[in-house]
């Protein structure tokens, strides 16, 4: 389960909606403090969002920890070069290695 989180963290900072697409289970789910969205589409839509909001957004895992079908990362998020922000995700796989939730919270 790391290495696909470390491999979804890539492709989240190259704003890749096409390959983001298959790492998602159909039922999968997103919240954060500010949008929750529910379904691959209506996540991959809210993920769109963000990267149209932002020039740049780069994510660098800090520590990841994994336990079960449950990824937690500690990451550094830094958008348009210049503002960071410090968040966690917990990231629920499927027994398929599909995201079935991510759960963002800053801190």
């Amino acid at each position: 389960m790391k290495e696909i989180a470390e491999k979804y963290f890539q492709l989240f900072s190259e704003k890749n909606i096409d390959k983001l697409f298959h790492f998602f289970d159909s039922e999968a789910s997103l919240k954060d403090w500010e949008i929750e969205a529910h379904g691959r589409v209506d996540v991959l839509t809210a993920m769109r969002n963000i990267f149209e909001s932002v020039d740049t957004i780069q994510v660098d895992p800090l520590r990841i920890y994994v336990w079960e079908n449950t990824v937690v990362a500690e990451l550094d998020i830094t958008v348009n070069n210049s503002e960071k922000l410090a968040v966690v995700d917990i990231i629920d796989f499927t027994d398929e290695g599909k995201i079935l939730g991510i759960r963002a919270f800053k801190g």
